[in-house]
């Protein structure tokens, strides 16, 4: 079940067999590389009684899956595990595998080099996120690394019958594991105020990087700025990021006239398309997303030269790709209009020849203003 996409191809809500699932994500994939463009959709899988077991985000037209199945695949087989966890992880794959029309099967092929750089720098550059109502991503192997994290944790108290002091900490691992994940329950159904109080309770220090960025999230979406900065050790700039990846305006206005910052400054004004304002503000923390904004905010005020500048900072290949498509278009742009110009001139006119060269410099200037 797809639960929120970027694509009309992929509806929200509606339950898939897992062959439809992989024989519309292969064709929309498909679809997207070839138009050159991308898109996001969150999924669950469901099981026979429709509890979800696996929780992801699907990367489409970026060629690092050919289908749903195949990104699963991918997504878990760089997960490092124990050979208890490996046994599960390896029987949820099978079980998929055997779901996925023939024809759509893939055989893996080790990633080049530069195809692994590409999907490290992806996922490093990716901060997950969970929402209060209807999303649930995927955190360093998801909800269901989670739970064989419980399991494992049983399995080796088995193996230390001996220790009961062993036991007793590993019981509390999983009773603390088992209240976080109740926690994320409470937060799916769109029980944030009971999520949070939850969340409270626990001791911070007994949280990955990873709960507490739920944890953040959720204090984010309830306007709860102080207590969400005071979680990430008083790092207001980490909170900041959040809510500009979450393209939330009014929150980011929010929290900048709280936490006013050169940051928030400068990614306040790329939300607002404030684009004069946005390359002149100065002590910026300039990470790769940034420089990647200043580059299209140099593009939109046709500053093309100073686009490659910024563009050079960072390795990326769509950047690039759009800077080269607005100079071309800029430059058919410019041959169309000195075209009119010339018919225009001409003692006999060719109105239809000037109507329909008109009528191609305004879509390719309506080009260029959607790039």
């Amino acid at each position: 079940m797809f639960i929120k996409s970027e694509t009309k191809e992929l509806k929200p809500f509606q339950k898939l067999s897992i062959p439809e699932a992989c024989e519309i994500t292969e064709t929309v994939e498909t679809q997207y590389q070839r138009a050159r463009k991308k898109a996001h959709a969150d999924f669950f899988i469901l099981d026979e009684e429709d509890h979800e077991i696996y929780a992801g985000t699907l990367s489409i037209g970026s060629g690092h899956a050919h289908h749903v199945v195949d990104h699963i695949k991918k997504k878990l087989g760089s997960l490092k595990m124990d050979d208890i966890q490996e046994a599960r992880k390896r029987s949820f794959l099978e079980q998929l595998e055997k779901e996925v029309p023939d024809h759509l099967k893939v055989v893996d092929d080790p990633p080049s080099p530069l195809e692994e750089t590409a999907e490290n720098h992806m996922q490093m550059n990716q901060t997950p996120i969970l929402s209060t109502r209807n999303r649930r991503l995927i955190y360093g192997g998801g909800i269901l690394s989670l739970l064989i994290l419980s399991a494992t944790c049983f399995s080796t108290v088995a193996t230390s019958q001996d220790r009961a002091e062993t036991i007793q900490d590993l019981q509390k691992q999983v009773k603390l594991e088992q209240k976080i994940t109740g926690t994320y329950e409470r937060a799916l159904l769109g029980d944030s105020e009971g999520a949070l109080k939850r969340l409270s309770s626990i001791n911070e220090q007994s949280l990955t990087n990873e709960q507490k960025n739920v944890y953040m999230s959720l204090l984010i979406d309830q306007k709860k700025y102080e207590k969400a900065v005071q979680l990430q050790g008083n790092h207001p700039e980490a909170v900041e990021s959040m809510i500009s990846k979450k393209g939330d305006i009014n929150a980011l206005k929010e929290f900048q006239q709280t936490f006013p910052s050169p940051n928030g400054a400068f990614d306040l004004a790329y939300h607002e398309q404030r684009w004069e304002d946005m390359i002149s503000q100065s002590g910026v923390e300039m990470t790769d997303k940034r420089y990647e904004m200043k580059a299209y905010g140099y593009l939109k005020l046709d500053k093309v030269k100073e686009a490659k500048e910024a563009a050079a900072h960072i390795q990326n290949q769509d950047l690039n790709q759009k800077i080269e498509t607005y100079e071309k278009t800029k430059k058919e742009v410019e041959e169309t209009k000195k075209q009119v110009e010339e018919e225009n001139k001409k003692d006999k006119k060719d109105e239809n020849k000037i109507k329909s060269l008109t009528d191609q410099q305004k879509k390719q200037e309506e080009t260029l203003k959607n790039l």
